[in-house]
């Protein structure tokens, strides 16, 4: 799988939050060549990936908003990603990303990547779709 460097991308995906582009936690995303950029994510997602990486260490972004998704998806409403995790394992990962509190909703695919979102409902799940075990969770999670 080839890896698109961060640095490489154009500076104009970094529109919505110009802090974040300034950050330190730029070398810990890279993008699968299908993902564009975060240009089409709300602050409130882009501050979610700070404060993840910052608790897992490296992410490969697989999805924001383009692609195919659920016709309700928050990937539409750039409330979403899906990542791979580099320093950890996605179960860590998705423990992680349940800690942050801007989070909604986590989920873990078999294939070993995580969907994180900031979206109203608080849903974490697993597998594909005709087998997800869906677990409405708390903020006290």
């Amino acid at each position: 799988m080839r890896k698109v460097a961060l640095a490489a991308l154009s500076a104009a995906c970094w529109s919505a939050s110009p802090s974040f582009a300034a950050d330190t936690h730029l070398a810990k995303i890279s993008f699968q060549p299908q993902v564009k950029g975060l240009s089409c994510l709300k602050p409130e997602t882009l501050g979610m990936i700070k404060e993840l990486t910052a608790k897992i260490g490296p992410i490969q972004i697989t999805s924001t908003c383009g692609g195919r998704h659920a016709r309700n998806s928050q990937h539409y409403r750039g409330n979403a990603i899906d990542f791979r995790p580099l320093a950890t394992s996605p179960r860590n990962a998705a423990a992680a990303a349940k800690t942050i509190e801007a989070v909604g909703g986590v989920g873990s695919y078999s294939n070993g990547l995580v969907h994180v979102d900031v979206g109203d409902r608080e849903i974490a799940w697993y597998g594909k779709k005709r087998s997800r075990r869906l677990a409405y969770a708390g903020r006290g999670r």
